[in-house]
Formats: structure tokens, sequence, C-alpha cells
């Protein structure tokens, strides 16, 4: 029989997020074009966005 697994909140996800673009950051800092520090600001930030949008968007559906 299945049951029903309850989606994981979206600061768990976005913590996840947030170290793979650390992971991300690590990797490239081996290869021929390491991302500056502006690059990594860029891609938290755009994390950060794109969970702020699913939040808006969870709590719009939740007030309709």
């Amino acid at each position: 029989m299945a049951t029903a697994v309850d989606p994981r909140p979206l600061a768990d996800l976005e913590m996840d997020a947030l170290v793979r673009v650390e992971q991300e950051m690590e990797r490239r800092a081996h290869g021929v074009r390491p991302w500056s520090i502006a690059d990594y600001l860029d891609q938290n930030a755009k994390e950060h966005a794109r969970f702020e949008n699913a939040r808006r968007a969870r709590l719009g559906r939740v007030a309709q």
C-alpha cells in the first residue's frame, strides 16, 4: 500500500539549492574559468529569488 509523503518544506529545498551552488563554486575553482565572487553572489541571488517566487505562488494557492 502506498503512503502519502509530505513534500519537503521549501526552506529545506532552498538550502539544498544553495549547497549545490557552493559545490559548483568549488568545482569551478579547479577549472579553467572559476567563478568570481560576483558570479557566486549572482547565483545565490537567483536561487533565493526562485524560492521566493515559489513561496508567493504557494501562498497564492492557499489564499484562493
